[in-house]
C-alpha cells in the first residue's frame, strides 16, 4: 500500500483479540516489544464484508476492554508493509463501541473474556 493512504470506515463484530508483538532477532538475541492488541472483526470494511484484522494500541484496549460479541467501528489506515505486520489495517482512530452484549464470558476455553 502507499504511506500515508487515506482511512477506511469499518464496522463488525468483535471476534477474538490478541496481542500485538514484534519479535527482532540478530546473531543469537532476541527482542520483543508489545504494540498492543489485534482485533478479529467480521463485518464490513470499505466496500468489502467478511473477517478483516485491525490493530489497535494498549490504551484502546484499556479504555474499552475488548472481548468476543462487541459491536465496533472505526477507521483504519492499509498496512504500509504486509510483511511486517499481522493485520490489515492499523493507525486506528475514531473506535467506537456500538453494542457491546457480550454478557459474562465462560469459565472454559474458548476464552471470550477480556485477555489476560
Amino acid at each position: 500500500m502507499m504511506a500515508g493512504a487515506a482511512k477506511i470506515s469499518w464496522s463488525g463484530f468483535l471476534v477474538g483479540v490478541q496481542p500485538r508483538i514484534r519479535l527482532l532477532r540478530s546473531f543469537d538475541e532476541r527482542q520483543h516489544s508489545y504494540q498492543g492488541y489485534v482485533l478479529r472483526v467480521n463485518g464490513t470494511c470499505g466496500e468489502q464484508t467478511g473477517e478483516f484484522l485491525i490493530a489497535v494500541g494498549e490504551g484502546a484496549h484499556e479504555k474499552h476492554r475488548f472481548r468476543a460479541r462487541m459491536e465496533l467501528r472505526g477507521q483504519s489506515a492499509p498496512v504500509d508493509d504486509p510483511r511486517m505486520e499481522t493485520a490489515g489495517f492499523y493507525k486506528t482512530s475514531g473506535l467506537k463501541v456500538v453494542k457491546d452484549d457480550a454478557g459474562e464470558p465462560p469459565a472454559g476455553p474458548p476464552f471470550l473474556g477480556v485477555p489476560p
